[in-house]
């Protein structure tokens, strides 16, 4: 009596011979699963799209530039170098994404922070 394994492969050479074998017991295909489904990737870029498409995005900046300026503020308190190169990070993608002004702040905020941290504070310590 033949011994089978209780996850055999699955073999298909024996219907067409351009089959090869499988050694991979759950080798399936799934790009059907994997693929961007095409209400993704749409080419219809009318005008109101395009203006919906910039304003997600300057809302989206806000939110950015928003969540930089906290977090190179409370880098002042906390964990200087750790939110302060945080906060700087994400400025400069609130920047990126039209939020001037916050995402400037907060890298200047956040950069002040993180320098302040590896330079004027060992400093302090070696001068006391």
């Amino acid at each position: 009596m033949e011994q089978h394994s209780e996850h055999e492969s699955h073999d298909d050479s024996h219907k067409h011979h351009s089959y090869g074998h499988d050694h991979h017991p759950y080798n399936e295909e799934m790009s059907a699963e994997l693929a961007v489904p095409p209400q993704a990737y749409q080419t219809d870029h009318t005008k109101e799209h395009v203006e919906e498409a910039v304003e997600q995005t300057r809302s989206a900046g806000q939110a950015a530039g928003w969540a930089a300026l906290v977090l190179s503020v409370l880098s002042w308190f906390v964990w200087p170098l750790l939110l302060g190169a945080t906060g700087i990070v994400v400025g400069f993608i609130a920047y990126r994404q039209d939020a001037r002004g916050l995402g400037l702040w907060s890298m200047i905020l956040g950069l002040i922070s993180v320098i302040a941290y590896l330079v004027i504070i060992p400093l302090y310590y070696s001068i006391t």
